[in-house]
């Protein structure tokens, strides 16, 4: 039985030795699909790491100026979640159209947001908001208490007296299917 397998395994050394691509065509080929590997992954690369969103407006001044443009992180919402703080890209989707909006996350699913004298509190607690100290004048929606839902997000501008945000009906509560990235 040893003899039979051995005998076996030299016949097929044997018919795939006789198959063999000289090695010069195997070395292009491989140099070939390398390169094509090479641009796949780049392209791959760049449209999920590194789109570029134009910002129209100061919502997020000064950290992102108006006319400004910042590179968006598509990836990694597909594998995490968005958290406080983080500066988000998300798409209203008005008329047909892709429109980014640049914000920063302050409210997160299922906590209850409310703006009172002109500070924002998560669940009754203050938040300490380090990158605007300003009294927010308009408190909009949030004058009472939103809680939010399982997908949703309450967003904000840093430059938060000068911007249309969740505490606005024309963008409300942001779901996680209108996140589109993160902005970096």
């Amino acid at each position: 039985m040893a003899q039979t397998f051995i005998k076996r395994r030299r016949s097929l050394k044997r018919r795939i030795k006789a198959m063999q691509i000289p090695r010069k065509i195997l070395g292009v080929t491989l140099i070939i699909l390398g390169f094509f590997l090479a641009i796949a992954l780049g392209y791959f690369t760049g449209h999920m790491f590194g789109m570029k969103v134009a910002v129209d407006g100061d919502a997020m001044a000064p950290a992102i100026e108006s006319g400004g443009t910042v590179r968006m992180n598509r990836l990694i919402y597909k594998v995490s979640s968005p958290g406080r703080m983080d500066v988000v890209v998300f798409d209203m989707g008005q008329n047909d159209a892709a429109r980014y909006y640049v914000r920063r996350v302050v409210g997160l699913p299922g906590e209850t947001v409310q703006i009172i004298d002109g500070k924002i509190y998560i669940d009754d607690e203050p938040l300490e908001f380090e990158y605007n100290t300003e009294y927010i004048e308009n408190a909009g929606l949030a004058q009472e208490a939103i809680t939010l839902g399982s997908d949703e997000y309450f967003v904000i501008g840093d430059n938060y007296n000068s911007c249309e945000d969740s505490r606005f009906s024309s963008i409300g509560n942001v779901t996680r299917d209108q996140i589109v990235g993160k902005a970096g």
